[in-house]
């Protein structure tokens, strides 16, 4: 089958990666056989690149890769820096001070390259731990960090409706926030920072069109990736937002979802031990 679309771009966790961020032998063989069709694949992830690197090392080489929520582009899975959106560092500490007299706020993440600080040291943590492999460095609000700041990640299991209001309220004009489903943290980042930029630069970067790509996501992170693309992609299990957006609706992540829309959308069939 022949169409129009000349790279693909992907969400991990509730997209390509069932249950468990299990990557499954379906998936990994429909990615490696756009690859051997000349079709750029580029995961576009709220992870780091460092947790990319475990999951896909051995499978993806010479794409672009978008990390932290569009805030990081590298030229590849090992490849040196593309684009980086920092905050300011005016707009991290007052962000932080503000957090500091807010009811609610348990914990503050800073993201950086090549690794990540935190208030608290705590289980909430492990998940980042995880995908950076290394533990964070510890601040406190009277020696807030001063490197370069790529994504804030507030953590408000309790109240974070009321903090994801009062502080898009104070910094909306500055910030680009983002607000998961039943998930305890409150991702910040540059203004003009997400997938669908991210998507910009890396079809810039491949020389193609957005128009001619393909998206595919299921949270709120990937709602302006989904709006940008060609065909903008949700998988069943997406939230309702992203669903309502979306040009078509792939089958749930549990079920090697991605792998069946994109076997049908190039011909691939079923690709395990391609």
């Amino acid at each position: 089958m022949q169409n129009k679309y000349r790279a693909v771009f992907l969400d991990l966790d509730g997209t390509l990666l069932a249950p468990g961020a299990q990557l499954t032998a379906r998936n990994m063989a429909c990615i490696r056989a756009l690859k051997k069709k000349g079709i750029p694949v580029i995961i576009a992830t709220g992870r780091p690149i460092q947790s990319v690197r475990n999951l896909l090392g051995g499978i993806l080489d010479g794409d672009p890769v978008i990390t932290l929520s569009g805030s990081m582009i590298h030229h590849s899975l090992f490849g040196e820096e593309l684009y980086a959106a920092q905050i300011a560092f005016e707009t991290v500490h007052s962000l932080v001070e503000t957090c500091r007299s807010m009811e609610g706020v348990e914990n503050v993440l800073l993201d950086e390259s090549g690794g990540f600080y935190a208030l608290h040291d705590n289980p909430e943590l492990d998940e980042f731990v995880g995908m950076y492999q290394k533990k964070p460095t510890i601040f406190n609000y009277d020696a807030i960090p001063v490197g370069p700041v790529l994504s804030i990640l507030v953590h408000a299991k309790e109240a974070r409706r009321q903090v994801y209001t009062q502080l898009q309220e104070l910094f909306g004009e500055s910030l680009h926030f983002t607000y998961f489903r039943e998930y305890p943290w409150i991702e910040l980042s540059h203004l003009s920072s997400n997938k669908g930029t991210a998507l910009e630069i890396a079809c810039k970067h491949l020389g193609i069109r957005p128009e001619e790509v393909i998206a595919i996501g299921d949270g709120a992170n990937d709602l302006e990736m989904i709006a940008r693309a060609g065909l903008g992609v949700a998988m069943s299990n997406a939230d309702d937002e992203v669903k309502a957006i979306a040009d078509e609706i792939a089958p749930h992540h549990a079920a090697d979802g991605v792998a069946q829309f994109l076997e049908s959308m190039f011909g691939l069939e079923n690709t395990v031990g391609v």
